[in-house]
C-alpha cells in the first residue's frame, strides 16, 4: 500500500463522520462572510466569481460537488487576490515540507499560498514508521472546517488592512 492509499483511506473514513461543504456552500460562505451588504442569488453569484476569475468553469457547473482541500485553497487564494487585493508571499518554498505539495503542479502556488498564511493546516501521516506533512489534496472539507478557514481568512485581512 502506498502512502497515497492511506490517504485515500482516511479521506473516506473522515468524510463519513462529518457533513461535507459543497462547492456552492463554500463559495456563498465565502461571499457572504466578506460581503454581507452585497447578497447575491447562488446562479448570480457563480456567474460573477467565474467572470471574476476566482472560480472556474467546473466550479460552476458541478457547484453541487463536495468541495475537497485542492478547489478549497484554489478559490480561496484567487478571492484573496481578486476581491480582497491580498499580494502572494514572495517565497514559498517553506512549503515544500508537504510531501504531496507537487501532486498537482498547477495547484501548487495555491495551496502554498493558502498553507503558509496558516488558513488550512497540513495533516500528519505515518507510513512505515516515518511522518509526513501532507495537504491531503482530495479529502473533503466539511461545513465545521469552512468556519475555520473564514476566520482565519478574516484575521489576514484585518491585519493586512492596519
Amino acid at each position: 500500500m502506498t502512502l497515497e492509499d492511506d490517504m485515500a483511506i482516511n479521506v473516506i473514513a473522515r468524510s463519513l463522520a462529518t457533513k461535507q461543504s459543497t462547492i456552492h456552500q463554500f463559495i456563498t460562505s465565502l461571499w457572504t462572510h466578506f460581503f454581507a451588504d452585497n447578497p447575491l442569488p447562488v446562479g448570480e453569484l457563480l456567474r460573477y466569481a467565474h467572470t471574476r476569475g476566482w472560480i472556474e468553469d467546473q466550479d460552476e457547473r458541478f457547484c453541487d460537488k463536495n468541495l475537497n482541500r485542492q478547489t478549497a485553497a484554489r478559490i480561496l487564494h484567487q478571492f484573496m487576490k481578486i476581491e480582497m487585493g491580498l499580494p502572494d508571499l514572495r517565497d514559498i518554498s517553506a512549503a515544500k515540507l508537504l510531501a504531496d505539495l507537487y501532486t498537482c503542479h498547477t495547484c501548487v502556488n495555491h495551496i502554498a499560498q493558502i498553507y503558509l498564511r496558516g488558513i488550512m493546516e497540513a495533516q500528519t501521516v505515518e507510513r512505515d514508521g516515518v511522518e509526513y506533512k501532507v495537504f491531503n489534496h482530495l479529502e473533503d472539507v466539511s461545513e465545521e472546517e469552512v468556519l475555520l478557514i473564514l476566520k482565519r481568512v478574516s484575521a489576514i485581512s484585518c491585519s493586512s488592512s492596519e
